[in-house]
C-alpha cells in the first residue's frame, strides 16, 4: 500500500472536528512516516528472472543487464562451482571462499541472494571483514567452527559452532570465522544480495593508502618500520 500526504489529509477530514488537534497531527506523521519506510524498500523484480548478460559489450546499469530470454537454457539455472574443495593452501590463512555472486552465477541477477563455500584447514581462518550490502547466514556442513561479529556499540557475539549449527551475521558487521577442530571445516553461507561486497579489515586498514601518519597515530605505532611491518604481514590473497 503506498500512502501519500494528500491522501492521508483526505482520510483524516472523515474524523470527527471534535477530536484533539494533538491527536490529529500524531496520526498524520505516524501514517506518512509509515509510508515513507514502504517505499523505501528494495523494490520485487519485475519479471521472474533476469539472467546477466556479462558481456564486455554489455551497457552497465545498477545490476547487470537480462540475457536474451531466448537464449537462457535450464543449465543457466545450475551452479556446480561447489562441488570441488578451495585450496586453502593458496589464502595464507588456510582457509579459501568459492563465490557464488551473480559473476560467478549470473541467474542470480536481480534476485537478491548469493552463496559461498568456505573451507578450512586445520586452524584456518577468515579475516575480519564486512559485506556492506548483505546480511549473512553460516551453515557449517563440517567440522567445529568459531565465529562471531561485533555489533554497532562494539560488542562481540560469537559462538562455536559444530556439524548443521546456523549462525547469522547483521547488514555491515565485522565477522569472522576460524576452525577450531581437529580436522578440516566446511559451512555454506547466504548473503541477501546478489552482490553483497567483500571488504576485509586488515586490507582496508593497511593496504588502502591511508597516509603513514594517520595509521601509526591510530594504531599506537612509533615508527614506520612497524607499519611496514604490520602492512607486508597482511595475506594478500584477501585484497
Amino acid at each position: 500500500m503506498c500512502l501519500t500526504l494528500p491522501l492521508v489529509i483526505h482520510h483524516l477530514e472523515l474524523v470527527k472536528t471534535h477530536h484533539d488537534s494533538f491527536i490529529i497531527k500524531r496520526i498524520i506523521f505516524s501514517l506518512v512516516a509509515g509510508a515513507v519506510m514502504v517505499q523505501a524498500a528494495d523494490p520485487d523484480p519485475l519479471q521472474d528472472f533476469c539472467v546477466a548478460d556479462l558481456s564486455p559489450s554489455a551497457p552497465r546499469v545498477n545490476g547487470f543487464p537480462c540475457k536474451d530470454r531466448a537464449n537462457v537454457m535450464s543449465k543457466d539455472f545450475l551452479f556446480t562451482g561447489f562441488r570441488t574443495p578451495g585450496n586453502v593452501s593458496v589464502t595464507g590463512t588456510n582457509a579459501y571462499p568459492t563465490f557464488g555472486a551473480v559473476l560467478e552465477y549470473p541467474a542470480l541477477n536481480t534476485l537478491g541472494i548469493s552463496h559461498v563455500r568456505l573451507d578450512f584447514g586445520i586452524g584456518g581462518v577468515v579475516p575480519p571483514h564486512t559485506h556492506p550490502f548483505a546480511s549473512e547466514t553460516l551453515f557449517v556442513v563440517q567440522g567445529s567452527i568459531y565465529t562471531g561479529f561485533i555489533s554497532f556499540d562494539g560488542v562481540l557475539y560469537a559462538e562455536t559452532l559444530q556439524k548443521g549449527d546456523i549462525y547469522i551475521f547483521p547488514k555491515g558487521t565485522l565477522h569472522f570465522q576460524i576452525n577450531v577442530g581437529t580436522g578440516p571445516a566446511i559451512s555454506f553461507n547466504s548473503l541477501n544480495s546478489q552482490s553483497p561486497g567483500f571488504l576485509v579489515a586488515a586490507n582496508q586498514l593497511l593496504l588502502s593508502n591511508i597516509p603513514a601518519a594517520v595509521l601509526e597515530s591510530s594504531l599506537g605505532i612509533s615508527n614506520a618500520t612497524d607499519l611496514n611491518l604490520l602492512e607486508a604481514s597482511v595475506p594478500p590473497f584477501w585484497g
